[in-house]
């Protein structure tokens, strides 16, 4: 066989690989597009038992002024969370690193609410949170096991009212 020929079947390989590793990042990613829907569920109706099987036991939260918190005051948090049918939060996966049993996430969380301003006029409000998220496989399930926020805006009638960054 002539090197060419090796080269165009080494080339016609790597093709093949990262197609297939395209292929499971994709799929993957609805398995934790699902995991994030979870999530939301989870926290809105305050249903802490199924967060526990969400949140890994050594669990933490970093947000934008550097604050860290682990799994229980995280959980206790998320409990005093103001819920409402009019919340509807959704998370997008922006960028996802599968490594083993490992998974390093950048994810969006939008958030939009409705509630009446100081005159009683209802206004919209959008919120926008990225964060850097760590996930790890145990037992066949996909635990959150690190979030670390990058950057919150709120918009309020489409006009950025609010922004912080890291």
């Amino acid at each position: 066989m002539r090197f060419s020929n090796i080269q165009t079947w080494l080339a016609a390989g790597a093709v093949m690989i990262a197609a297939a590793t395209a292929a499971h990042a994709q799929d993957s990613t609805g398995a934790f597009e699902g995991r994030y829907a979870e999530l939301s569920a989870a926290m809105l109706g305050k249903d802490g038992a199924k967060l526990t099987t969400i949140l890994a036991p050594e669990f933490e939260s970093t947000d934008l002024r550097g604050e860290t918190v682990g799994r229980a005051e995280a959980l206790q948090r998320m409990g005093q969370m103001s819920g409402g049918g009019d919340l509807k939060p959704q998370t997008k996966i922006l960028s996802l690193k599968l490594n083993g049993d490992t998974a390093a996430v950048e994810s969006l969380l939008t958030v939009q609410i409705k509630r009446p301003d100081q005159n009683g006029t209802e206004m919209a409000l959008d919120v926008a949170l990225t964060a850097d998220d760590t996930w790890v496989q145990r037992g066949g399930t996909w635990l959150l096991q690190k979030t670390v926020q990058k950057e919150m805006t709120v918009s309020r009638d489409g006009e950025v009212v609010f922004r912080q960054a890291k």
